[in-house]
Parts: C-alpha cells; structure tokens; sequence
C-alpha cells in the first residue's frame, strides 16, 4: 500500500498532515440557472484544486466515532 508506507518516511513522521487547500472558496447550496447543488461546494473560478471532499470525509467520520448512535446518523440525510 503506497499511502501506508509514504505515511511512515521521515518527513511524513514529522509533519500533521494538511487538508487546507481550497478553503475559504466553498459555496453552500450552490445554485446556477435552476441547477441546484445541497452542500458545499467549491468554487472552482477562484481556486483551482481543493479538499472540500477530504475535509467532508472526515468530518463525517468525525460524527460517527463521537456519536453513540449510528442509525440516528444514518437518517440525517
């Protein structure tokens, strides 16, 4: 596995990993001549990459390791 043996070199050891890109330029239910998007999207005119998906995941698996009741989070959406 490739991420699990790049996550163990010396210069990944010392450093927190960095999820920062693209923030700042999220658009909350976007919407565009009748298309709408719920969530957060980003805004791909002013930044051209971003880690909204990655900073959603784990903010999502956040919520699930503190909540004690995953069924109750599986009927938010």
């Amino acid at each position: 596995n490739y991420a699990h043996a790049a996550s163990s070199g010396v210069i990944a050891r010392r450093h927190p990993y960095n999820y920062e890109m693209g923030m700042g330029y999220e658009i909350p239910n976007f919407e565009d001549n009748g298309l709408k998007l719920p969530g957060v999207v980003l805004d791909s005119t002013n930044a051209r990459a971003g880690e909204q998906n990655q900073r959603a995941f784990y903010g999502r698996w956040a919520e699930f390791m503190a909540s004690e009741d995953w069924g109750r989070l599986a009927t938010w959406r």
